[in-house]
């Protein structure tokens, strides 16, 4: 008889619980290796700590001001109102048609006003899900707001219409920028029921402009996906928009046309002049807003009807045609013509790319303000040049609903600053507030022209700001440091040089107007130096007596080319980062914009609707090609022979060295110790981690229990947009705070900032990816809502009053991007080309303020190359500036680097870097591990670590911590959950795999 064959059910079970138990081992053992490598993002998602510290508790060295996280919003949504209400700028006001009557019937026009901007996005975009809408802050406000055309936009028609930003992640660089559309809703989506409606709420239309940036991609000015090309210029369908309304204002249905611009890019305003654009809409007002963040929309009422009276100043100059700045003719991103011939590229190297900032130091009002000067002293280089047809609004410039009247300006010298004082009466009929700016100007030498030195005619030098009472009379006092007169010499000196010759200071309602009393004052002494005033071409009053002259007897190069903060030397630092220095190599070489030829040196890019070319086209020569395909810096540390201690046996622990400076000592048993002798426990483990995996923390160090620590973005305040933690109040866009020209609101919020970090999610942040420092270097840039301003000293001032607030809490500043990280578009490795002065002057400045007046910490240093050299990895940047001259005392972190390998760990670490913001473990730390016994890369890596036990050890990182305590290592739920799945997967496996053996053997005794 013949047996029967085949798998019994028996033998077919465990064969299937073989496999499956094989799968699920193999898933598990190798799972869980991996989700170790990456920890610390998984804890923070998760809430869950690889560490703990035991013993008995220690000191808090930093409190919050409010017991609980909801007292805190509450205090900071307040705040952000406080923002709006005195950052909010009024620039037309024609026949005082604002303040709107109490009560008004007004209608809300265009999609952003259902739709409203309260932040940008990316990294520092913040959740404003729960925010108010702009119907309900009117209504709060006692108006009474059009029901019918709102329904129109939230649930009708035009619901379908609105922004759109560019899409793709954050690394999704969209040179061509299609995805941006205004998509205004066209005229022929409205029917007769919206348009009737707006008789009944005739008392205002208010005409809402929105545009949204965020980070990963610049605004276009050409390609824009609608066909006008450029996005910051009205879209068809908002000209249509306006035209409607003007028809229906001259009907009588409406009565007045407001503008709210909820933006923080400038758009360009040739439509409210009807000389510039060619139509009259009928606007009667335009108030600026910025974005608003969480709550600051609740003051919008209040600025409309005059319970708020609006005391906001530009940040930014407001043209009619932003294409008239010299920077957008080198923007965006230029392949070097020889890419692929050298290898050079953007998806495998990050260096095929570069912008060259050839306008110099001419960026935004510097460039408008100098070039009218030279044009009303009757220069003959000027070319075709026509401020009344270029600038709206100056930077600087602001109404108010009372009117103000500035008596003489005065100055006292004493020591190393001028004292300026003048007196401001309110000669309206309602409070107010007045931001009071001085504004200085350089002489243009003839040392200058011979040494290519250039210097704008006006520059922000010192600000205040003076609530006075309707007829009342205050005296503001702005105090300026004489190292605002100095000017960098790249040629010449090779340092900081004061000229010789008459500096003039003048105040005014905006640089122009300041720069007319400047001026009038130049005319009246009979100041001819630079050209002979010619007072017919001046554009706008004059008052001589609002400007006053210092005169400086001798060309000074000796004061400022040794560091008041540190007493270093200051030398030229930047030569790789300057076309004109970088090599011996002329034929890549820049003709700079100068002032003593704007007609023969101004930048031209080749640009059309659907087209962009640079103004500078160039190959990479040999010296580029080979420092682009290598981790080269721009200098070295001193060399290093011998290895440091590690890993010693102590007992010293980093609460011992709280608020202990780095040259500090500390005195345990009669014996002194210093921080080279806490280093000397560390192990070298500990520091490969420290330095290689910090993103969004800093790792444990358990031999001196450093315990883990908690940073976050960003700019708006802390999201959780990226780690799963707690978030905070949205605060308002960083313009929109600067534009307040308050340096004690600055000030409280930062400290309001630092609230928010101690009270999130029960587990403080110590440190924040923020402020934002950057300038608006176009009106274009992506990230411009993270950045205050295109001007240095403001933008700086106001970081170093947030910073003060912030680390007021024990939250250390992460300031970035550092440094020239100006725009999104090829941010990844992007060569900026820059001469030492414009970048010392403009871009570094920004960053130095806050180092050397608020002690900040950090900085987040950028992804771009300078020059040819990654920001992370300039040995000149981070060593000789940032710590040599300006004497900052925390770590460099990197921006975000897990798939960046010209971000290069070894060159970072040898240039001064400290950190890298990377989640896995297998990126840079084996990479150290690699030079362990490399004197010269372990020696760096311990002053990187000594940098960042020292920031933490000054940090609330530190509350609670006791001298006493220890960190020790735990393991998490979900790494004790992947080792019970290795056990119980493997032993589902081993069962699985003999009783199928057995069954086997069995069915072959069977068969015999």
């Amino acid at each position: 008889m013949k047996k029967k064959t085949g798998t019994s059910k028996g033998t077919l079970k465990w064969k299937i619980l073989a496999g499956t138990s094989a799968v699920l081992f193999a898933v598990s053992m190798v799972g869980g290796p991996i989700a170790n490598s990456y920890a610390s993002i998984i804890n923070m998602v998760l809430g869950t700590e690889s560490t703990k510290v035991v013993g008995d508790p220690g000191q808090i060295y930093y409190e919050a001001d409010y017991t609980s996280s909801e007292e805190q919003a509450t205090a900071a949504e307040k705040l952000c109102e406080e923002i709006v209400a005195n950052g909010a700028t009024l620039l037309l006001n024609r026949n005082n048609a604002l303040p709107l009557a109490e009560g008004a019937k007004v209608s809300l026009f265009g999609t952003t006003a259902a739709d409203f901007v309260y932040g940008g996005t990316g990294s520092g975009g913040m959740d404003t899900s729960t925010a108010v809408n702009l119907k309900d802050a009117l209504e709060a406000d006692g108006f009474s707001v059009n029901p019918t055309l709102w329904d129109f936009y939230t649930t009708g028609a035009g619901k379908d219409y609105g922004l759109v930003t560019a899409s793709g992640s954050l690394n999704n660089y969209i040179f061509e920028n299609a995805g941006f559309l205004v998509n205004e809703v066209p005229q022929s989506v409205y029917t007769q029921t919206e348009w009737n409606s707006v008789a009944d709420y005739g008392d205002a239309a208010i005409v809402v402009l929105g545009r949204i940036c965020g980070e990963g991609a610049d605004l276009p000015w050409y390609g824009a996906g609608d066909g006008s090309g450029n996005i910051l210029e009205l879209s068809q369908e908002e000209k249509d928009l306006f035209q409607a309304l003007s028809q229906r204002k001259a009907s009588g249905e409406i009565s007045k046309i407001i503008v709210l611009l909820n933006a923080t890019n400038p758009i360009e305003l040739d439509f409210l002049n009807p000389d510039i654009c060619g139509v009259d809409y009928g606007i009667d007002a335009c108030m600026w807003v910025g974005e608003v963040g969480q709550s600051g929309i609740n003051a919008i009422g209040g600025l409309l009807n005059g319970t708020i009276n609006p005391s906001g100043k530009l940040v930014d100059t407001y043209c009619y045609d932003n294409l008239t700045s010299p920077a957008i003719q080198n923007a965006h991103a230029t392949s070097y013509t020889n890419a692929a011939q050298e290898g050079l590229s953007f998806a495998d190297g990050n260096n095929e790319y570069y912008v060259v900032y050839q306008e110099g130091i001419y960026v935004g009002y510097r460039y408008y303000e100098t070039r009218y000067e030279d044009m009303v002293l009757g220069n003959a280089n000027v070319g075709q040049y026509d401020y009344a047809s270029t600038v709206a609004y100056p930077f600087g410039y602001g109404l108010s609903y009372t009117t103000f009247a500035y008596g003489p300006l005065s100055m006292t010298e004493e020591g190393d600053t001028f004292t300026f004082t003048v007196d401001v009466t309110n000669t309206g009929t309602v409070d107010g507030a007045e931001p009071v700016l001085i504004y200085m100007q350089s002489p243009y030498t003839a040392y200058d022209r011979e040494n290519g030195i250039e210097k704008a005619s006006a520059e922000l030098v010192g600000y205040t700001k003076v609530d006075v009472a309707a007829g009342e009379t205050v005296t503001a006092t702005v105090t300026v440091d004489k190292s605002e007169m100095r000017a960098y010499d790249v040629n010449g000196a090779g340092t900081y040089i004061v000229d010789a010759g008459n500096y003039y200071f003048a105040t005014g309602n905006g640089v122009h107007e300041a720069l007319n009393n400047m001026l009038a004052l130049k005319a009246q002494q009979g100041d001819i130096s630079n050209g002979t005033v010619d007072a017919s071409r001046m554009i706008g009053e004059s008052n001589a007596a609002l400007a006053v002259c210092y005169q400086q007897a001798e060309l000074d190069t000796t004061t400022y080319s040794v560091s008041a903060a540190t007493g270093a030397a200051i030398t030229n630092q930047l030569d790789h980062a300057d076309l004109n220095r970088f090599d011996d190599d002329a034929s890549n070489d820049v003709v700079y914009l100068t002032r003593s030829d704007w007609a023969g040196t101004m930048p031209k890019a080749q640009l059309t609707a659907s087209s962009y070319a640079a103004a500078v086209q160039m190959a990479a020569n040999e010296d580029m090609v080979a420092a682009l395909t290598s981790t080269v810096s721009s200098g070295s540390p001193e060399e290093k022979t011998e290895m440091p201690v590690m890993a010693s046996e102590g007992t010293l622990n980093l609460a011992q060295f709280v608020s202990v400076p780095l040259d500090g000592t500390i005195t345990v048993d009669d014996q002194t110790y210093t921080w080279d002798d806490l280093l000397d426990q560390v192990t070298f483990a500990e520091m490969s981690k420290l330095i290689g995996q910090a993103y969004h923390c800093t790792a444990p160090v358990a031999s001196v229990n450093k315990p883990v620590t908690k940073d976050e973005n960003g700019p708006q305040g802390i999201t959780a947009t990226l780690t799963g933690g707690a978030s905070s109040t949205s605060y308002t866009s960083a313009d929109l705070r600067a534009a307040t020209y308050d340096v004690e609101l600055a000030q409280q919020v930062g400290a309001s900032m630092g609230n928010d970090c101690l009270l999130a999610n029960g587990k403080a942040y110590s440190g924040i990816y923020g402020p934002g420092v950057n300038l608006h270097r176009t009106p274009y840039s992506g990230r411009n809502f993270e950045y205050y301003s295109e001007d240095p000293f403001l933008s700086g001032k106001t970081c170093a009053a947030e910073v003060s607030g912030i680390q007021s809490k024990g939250v250390y500043v992460y300031m970035k991007h550092f440094a020239l990280n100006d725009q999104e578009t090829a941010r990844d490795g992007i060569c900026v080309w820059s001469n030492e002065q414009a970048a010392r002057e403009l871009y570094l400045q920004a960053f130095e303020y806050p180092v050397e007046e608020a002690n900040a910490y950090c900085v987040m240093t950028s992804f771009n190359r300078m020059g040819c050299i990654w920001a992370g990895g300039d040995y000149n940047l981070l060593t000789n500036i940032l710590r040599g001259e300006w004497g900052m005392s925390g770590f460099a972190l990197t921006d975000f680097s897990n798939s960046n390998d010209y971000m290069d760990v070894i060159q970072g670490v040898l240039a001064g870097g400290d950190a890298w913001d990377c989640n896995d473990a297998n990126k840079w730390t084996p990479k150290l591990n690699e030079y362990k016994d490399d004197p010269q890369v372990v020696n760096a890596m311990r002053e990187a670590t000594k940098r960042i036990l020292y920031t933490v050890a000054n940090s609330n990182a530190m509350n609670g911590v006791s001298p006493n305590m220890q960190i020790v290592e735990v393991r998490t739920w979900w790494q004790n959950a992947f080792i019970v799945a290795d056990v119980v997967f493997g032993a589902l496996l081993i069962v699985s795999v003999v009783m199928l053996v057995r069954g086997r053997k069995s069915k072959q005794t069977a068969n015999k």
